[in-house]
C-alpha cells in the first residue's frame, strides 16, 4: 500500500510539474514600478510572451535597465530629476519603448531587434544624449531634445526605416 501511495504521489508531482512548465512559457508578464528619492535604480528582465514594463522615477541619480525577449514587448520609462539614465534592449516581435526624461544630464540608449519596432525618446534639459539602434522589420525611432547640450544618434538597418531627430532650445 505504501509503495502504491509513493508511486501515485510521484506520478501526481510529475504531472503537475509537466503542466506548470508550459504555463510559465505562456507568461503574461507585466511590471509597473514607481520610485521617488535619491539613487533610484531598476533592472528588469522579462522573457517570453506578452511583456510590458512601465517605470517612473522621480528624484536624483536615476538608472534603468530593461531587457525584454520575444513576443509583445513594451516598456515605458519616465524619469524626472537629475542624472537620468536608461537602457532598453528589446528582442523580437512587436517591440515599442518610450522614454521620457526631464532634468539634468539625461542619457538614453535603446536597441531593438526584429519585427514591428518603434522608439520615441523625449529629453528636456541640460546635457541631453540619446542613442537608438534598430535592426530589421518595420523600424521607426524619434528623439526630441529641447535645451542645452544635444547629442543624438539613430542607426537603422533593414526594412521600413523612418528617422526623426528634432533638437532645439527654449
Amino acid at each position: 500500500m505504501n509503495m502504491r501511495f509513493a508511486i501515485a504521489s510521484a506520478i501526481a508531482a510529475i504531472s503537475v510539474l509537466g503542466v506548470v512548465a508550459p504555463a510559465e512559457a505562456q507568461s503574461r508578464n507585466r511590471v509597473s514600478v514607481q520610485q521617488q528619492g535619491y539613487q533610484n535604480e531598476i533592472a528588469g528582465r522579462q522573457g517570453g510572451h506578452a511583456q510590458r514594463m512601465v517605470i517612473r522615477q522621480r528624484g536624483g541619480r536615476q538608472y534603468v535597465t530593461v531587457i525584454q525577449d520575444g513576443a509583445r514587448n513594451g516598456t515605458t520609462v519616465g524619469q524626472n530629476g537629475y542624472f537620468n539614465e536608461s537602457h532598453v534592449d528589446q528582442y523580437g516581435r512587436d517591440n515599442d519603448a518610450v522614454v521620457g526624461q526631464d532634468g539634468l544630464s539625461n542619457f538614453s540608449y535603446s536597441r531593438q531587434t526584429g519585427n514591428r519596432n518603434i522608439v520615441g525618446v523625449s529629453q528636456m534639459g541640460r546635457n541631453n544624449s540619446a542613442v537608438t539602434d534598430q535592426f530589421g522589420s518595420n523600424n521607426g525611432a524619434g528623439i526630441i531634445q529641447v535645451g542645452d547640450g544635444h547629442a543624438a544618434s539613430i542607426r537603422q538597418s533593414g526594412n521600413g526605416n523612418v528617422t526623426l531627430i528634432i533638437q532645439g532650445d527654449h
